[in-house]
């Protein structure tokens, strides 16, 4: 995620060129997509990944999603499995005494008082038949599923759901607005088990709170004729019945499904290499979107390896972050679809689809390790517009954004306040707050890979972000496979320098 900066900038930048026409959106949007055949990289990745099916009856008048959900889990640990834990997001928008924004944040959240969010089970089976589970966590956000008999690594097992989710009214990453529905982190998604067991944490108000592995998604949604859907994968039809409108969706090797709906989009699309771009919007401006969308998709994928997937997504959406990463599809503020904000739609859209490398494919614990995708994106962010402008332009938004920005503010905060933690690799829920966070994380992070870069030259420093994507993407990734990775290409030992920058407390 990248959030958006407190002031607003008076700059304006003209649209030099309109790339696409805006026709029927659900024509545009169905008939884009190249074909029904999968990228091998994808077809050979999915092989060995969770199969999540997913069935939803969407009732906008209600707020409401009606789901059926059957998921096929294989227990890829080396240990026997006697019980499985599933996240139920949803239900962190439960309780207004527990929030998910920072108390500061709570107006511009719920602009019309707290609204309640979440997921009620009507029914959990496993192979078919009634078993024991139960609810708890903070808001009553975890599920854990006892399992009849223990389950062999390499062995699956079929664990269904039944259930309904309220959407709040609510302008963060799930609820809806006065033009979007927003299903994002939305259904019961399977817990992580890597080599310190289960994680289990839960939705925090500082950073991106998650940490999951790819599986794949085949989606069905009904919803009201009219309705305009911007998702995660493949849309492979769309056909209408009694003014209902079933879309039909499927989405191999993604670490997450989220969509968005509205009766208002209008869409506008673009081919980049292998990958139809598309830009969603409601209000105007939405061929800038498109323009630095499929402009970030060509330079990331000449410098860090080609986008697997056949779609992406900008989406304006009701939401005052900023922006927010899922795969295939990124949400963006509708206010930076105003004229005096493009700077920033620019830099966020960048930032975004950023993400689609730096955790949609090489995934990282962010809760635990988010300098790894988050420090990664924002410098990658700042690549970006090297690729497209040239090196001056890079270095300026390298000095205003990171060194004279983000960096600086640490820095100088420390001054007034000694006794500041300054160390980047710590826990998500150990930042008192969005400012520090973004400022080591994402700024101190960024310096950090800066350095490596400076160390390094340019043409190592790009094998090292192909070799480190080609290596990992699809999985999970963390700090020792990047150190791996600098060390074979560099031949020297990196472990001492990440270390200091990451755990040294100034």
């Amino acid at each position: 995620m990248r959030p958006q900066p407190k002031k607003t900038l008076k700059l304006a930048l003209i649209a030099a060129l309109i790339t696409a026409l805006a026709v029927c959106p659900l024509i545009i949007y169905v008939s884009s997509t190249p074909g029904h055949g999968q990228n091998p990289v994808l077809e050979r990745a999915a092989k060995s990944l969770n199969r999540y099916e997913i069935s939803v009856d969407f009732d906008p008048a209600a707020g409401m999603l009606y789901c059926d959900q059957s998921i096929v889990y294989i227990n890829r640990t080396d240990k026997d499995l006697t019980h499985i834990y599933f996240h139920l997001y949803p239900n962190a928008y439960k309780y207004e005494d527990r929030p998910v924004f920072p108390q500061e944040d709570m107006p511009r959240a719920y602009p019309d008082g707290f609204s309640s969010g979440y997921l009620e089970l009507e029914d959990v089976t496993v192979d078919g038949r009634g078993c024991l589970y139960t609810v708890g966590g903070h808001s009553d956000s975890l599920l854990m599923l006892v399992l009849d008999n223990s389950l062999a690594p390499g062995e699956s097992t079929t664990i269904g759901f039944k259930y309904s989710v309220k959407l709040p009214y609510c302008l963060g990453r799930f609820g809806y607005g006065d033009h979007t529905y927003k299903a994002a982190n939305w259904y019961p998604i399977a817990c992580v088990y890597d080599e310190n067991g289960w994680n289990l944490d839960r939705y925090y108000p500082i950073g991106d709170p998650f940490y999951s592995e790819a599986a794949n998604y085949y989606v069905t949604i009904r919803a009201p004729y009219g309705y305009i859907l911007a998702t995660t994968g493949d849309i492979l039809s769309m056909r209408e019945k009694d003014g209902i409108a079933v879309w039909t969706i499927k989405a191999l090797a993604v670490r997450d499904f989220a969509w968005v709906a509205s009766d208002r989009f209008k869409v506008l699309s673009r081919k980049v290499g292998k990958t139809m771009v598309h830009s969603y919007y409601f209000s105007s401006h939405g061929d800038m979107a498109l323009d630095y969308g499929a402009s970030a998709i060509e330079a990331f994928n000449s410098a860090f390896g080609e986008y697997p997937y056949k779609q992406f997504s900008i989406v304006e959406a009701d939401f005052y972050i900023g922006g927010m990463e899922y795969p295939n599809l990124v949400m963006i503020d509708h206010s930076l679809y105003s004229s005096g904000t493009f700077k920033w739609l620019e830099l966020i859209i960048a930032h975004e689809t950023a993400h689609q490398w730096w955790y949609g494919l090489v995934g990282n614990n962010q809760i635990k390790d988010a300098w790894l995708d988050e420090g990664l994106t924002e410098y990658s962010t700042v690549l970006y517009y090297g690729l497209r402008y040239g090196r001056e332009k890079e270095e300026e938004m390298y000095r205003n954004e990171i060194a004279w920005g983000k960096y600086r503010y640490i820095q100088e905060l420390a001054l007034s306040e000694p006794d500041i933690d300054q160390t980047i690799h710590k826990p998500a829920y150990e930042f008192p707050d969005w400012y520090i966070y973004d400022a080591l994380v994402y700024g101190k992070g960024a310096v950090m890979f800066h350095g490596i870069r400076k160390q390094i030259g340019d043409q190592m420093f790009f094998d090292v972000l192909k070799q480190y994507y080609e290596k990992f993407r699809f999985s999970n990734a963390g700090k020792d496979d990047l150190i791996g990775v600098l060390n074979s290409i560099t031949g020297r030992d990196w472990e001492g320098y990440l270390d200091k920058w990451l755990y040294d407390d100034n």
